[in-house]
């Protein structure tokens, strides 16, 4: 895939999750990043506390991501609860959200 077709497909994947996020973020969400292994999105999910609400809006979130995808998207996510320092991530990665710590 060339630079720009790559690119694109980076700024759309983003996109789709802000706007599935929309209005789903609470306090207790730290940092949500994407990241891309092989041809599968993945997004992760960190959280300071394992809240059942925020679970459930995360399912939530990931049901209107994809549904903004066409049918062979691939995808996955992740839930990390944890309160220690977040972490450093490859130039890859994209934060979608963080929040001020």
């Amino acid at each position: 895939m060339n630079v720009e077709a790559e690119l694109k497909a980076w700024n759309f994947q983003v996109l789709m999750l802000v706007q599935a996020m929309l209005g789903a973020i609470t306090p207790n969400f730290r940092m949500v990043v994407l990241s891309r292994e092989g041809d599968v999105w993945v997004i992760r999910f960190y959280l300071e506390r394992c809240v059942e609400d925020d679970v459930d809006e995360i399912e939530d979130i990931i049901c209107q991501y994809t549904a903004y995808q066409s049918s062979d998207l691939k995808c996955k996510s992740e839930v990390l609860v944890s309160n220690v320092r977040l972490p450093s991530l490859s130039g890859a990665d994209r934060v979608v959200y963080r929040r001020k710590e």
